[in-house]
Parts: C-alpha cells; sequence; structure tokens
C-alpha cells in the first residue's frame, strides 16, 4: 500500500478498488458541496459508481504512471486529486483536486497538491502541469495562485457546469517543471 505523509496526520494514498465504499460515503457526505463544481459528484450515486471512478484511475496509472489519490486526515477520507491522460509528445498532463466542506480551509489540499506536482515533474519528468477551474471557484483558483501556477487566460464557454446544464468559463492555469525548479 502506497502512502505518502503529508505531516499532522494527513497523508495521500492510491485510490484503489477496495477504497469505493469509503469514496462512495466521503461523496454522499458532500455531495452538495463537491456538486457544485465536480460533475462526478453528482452522478456517482452507487457503490459500483465509486468503484468505476476509481478503475479509470488506476488505468491511469498503469499507463502514464500518475496515481489517482486519496487524501486522508486521521484515517479519514477527505478528499482527493487526479490526473488527465498524460500527452507524452509534450509530457504534459492536468491535474484536478477536491476537499470536502470540513477539511476545507485549512492548507491541506495546497500540501497535497504541492506533493503530487514534485511526483509528477521530479518523479514522471513532465514538462507541463496544467489546471482548469471554473471562473466562479475562487477556492479552486486560489490554490493554483498559491502554488504558484501561472494564469494563462479564461477559456469562454470552455467546460459544462456540474449539474450540466449550461457552459462556463474556466481560468486556465499552468506550472512548467522550470516554474517547479525556481520554486525548490
Amino acid at each position: 500500500m502506497f502512502k505518502y505523509d503529508l505531516g499532522n496526520g494527513a497523508d495521500l494514498r492510491i485510490l484503489e478498488v477496495r477504497h469505493a465504499p469509503i469514496f462512495f460515503d466521503f461523496t454522499v457526505a458532500n455531495r452538495a458541496y463537491l456538486g457544485e463544481w465536480l460533475g462526478w459528484a453528482n452522478t456517482i450515486i452507487t457503490v459500483e459508481d465509486a468503484q468505476n471512478f476509481i478503475k479509470r484511475g488506476m488505468m491511469r496509472l498503469a499507463e502514464d504512471g500518475l496515481p489517482w489519490v486519496g487524501i486522508w486526515q486521521a484515517d479519514q477520507m477527505v478528499g482527493g486529486m487526479l490526473f488527465f491522460p498524460v500527452e507524452w509528445r509534450i509530457r504534459a498532463t492536468e491535474i484536478g483536486y477536491w476537499l470536502g466542506q470540513e477539511a476545507a480551509g485549512r492548507g491541506l489540499m495546497t500540501r497535497s497538491v504541492r506533493a503530487m506536482l514534485g511526483y509528477a515533474f521530479d518523479a514522471i519528468q513532465l514538462n507541463r502541469v496544467g489546471l482548469k477551474a471554473e471562473v466562479d471557484n475562487t477556492r479552486s483558483r486560489a490554490i493554483a495562485e498559491r502554488l504558484g501556477f501561472t494564469f494563462e487566460g479564461i477559456q469562454r464557454q470552455g467546460w459544462i457546469n456540474a449539474n450540466g446544464d449550461h457552459l462556463v468559463d474556466m481560468a486556465s492555469y499552468a506550472m512548467l517543471a522550470s516554474d517547479w525548479q525556481a520554486q525548490k
């Protein structure tokens, strides 16, 4: 079992199928909070849905070497992160993340994303990690800015909202390997 210690009783663990019931319970408990921004939070309605979500992450790990992880605090799942498929010709991916309402506002997500950026840049040797957030998702955008991502602009109507009923503008950020090295 993989664990990455974040300190203060928090760690990252690769999401495995055995975590599906826990991930499902986390999603149900945080559906209204997460579902404002994340479509999957509204569509995971069974443990089987949670298993299928995690299986996609396991495929990503097998194909790209980038894990989808759960964020744990005091042995309770409080959030997670995922990577989108790697574009190997340009050594680039995007990262996505989520945190339950009770764990928000304590710096846990900033520490978690920083750890996974280290893995993406140092272990996998990627050149670029992108990050997109709805323009109005100020908490997600603040994490990108706090970590030193460069704001690249607004993609007008670049995504569909979490409810799937209208298009939304997306703030686009990126960090390059050279940015990461300069921060170290």
